[in-house]
């Protein structure tokens, strides 16, 4: 099923309201689960309800919000491999990397079988996810471009990189500077088409387009 339409499912988890993804093709029995932030039970039960086996789990980035299903989903599916940016490998076993431990937890995850660098395409459950880098918000701050097919809107899974008319923060612990967070933005993933649909690690979905005219933070009409 190549050319059939992706499908997503977007899984709000935990008490920062997280969102975890499911992608997969129609029709097909296999699928990804991308940035696993929490409520493990749900996010199995969504596979299960729709008859999806997971291929891969995969992280955009390894702060605590968006990795802690992942011990327990390891522990469902322990031969489901972890695809980790490789900047924060060491992020899933330490507390006070990921933040977890400012908030009050420690979240921690087994280390991942593949570590992810720029440029690399992922080829998993029949997709092609092609990953760029955009350092900012955390080190490894990694966004996956899909392809959808049939002159379908590409889409666009970037964790805390960019939102809805927003952007990553930069005032944490291991963060970058907000200049090199909105340049990397614009320079890497506002020169892809503009009708492709963005996935933000929270809150609502966007498009390029729309961000590239109407984000406040790093809108091209706010170029300096």
């Amino acid at each position: 099923m190549p050319n059939a339409p992706l499908r997503s499912l977007q899984l709000v988890t935990g008490m920062v309201q997280e969102n975890c993804y499911l992608l997969w093709r129609e029709g097909a029995g296999e699928c990804l689960v991308i940035d696993p932030g929490d409520e493990a039970e749900r996010i199995q039960a969504a596979m299960s309800d729709r008859k999806l086996a997971p291929t891969a789990f995969v992280l955009t980035h390894c702060h605590g919000d968006h990795i802690g299903a992942i011990r327990d989903l390891k522990a469902a599916f322990p031969d489901v491999p972890v695809y980790c940016p490789r900047e924060e490998e060491a992020w899933l076993a330490k507390p006070t990397l990921n933040l977890s431990y400012f908030m009050g937890q420690s979240v921690t995850a087994p280390p991942p079988e593949e570590l992810v660098d720029d440029g690399d395409e992922l080829k998993l459950a029949g997709l092609v996810l092609k990953a760029i880098l955009v350092p900012g918000h955390s080190p490894g701050g990694t966004a996956y471009f899909v392809e959808d097919g049939d002159g379908r809107a590409p889409h666009l899974f970037d964790g805390d990189i960019l939102f809805a008319q927003g952007i990553g923060r930069t005032d944490l612990p291991g963060c970058s500077s907000h200049e090199a967070l909105v340049a990397g933005i614009r320079e890497r993933l506002f020169t892809l088409p503009d009708e492709t649909i963005v996935h933000p690690g929270h809150n609502e979905e966007t498009t390029i387009g729309d961000e590239k005219r109407l984000n406040p933070f790093c809108g091209l009409s706010n170029s300096d």
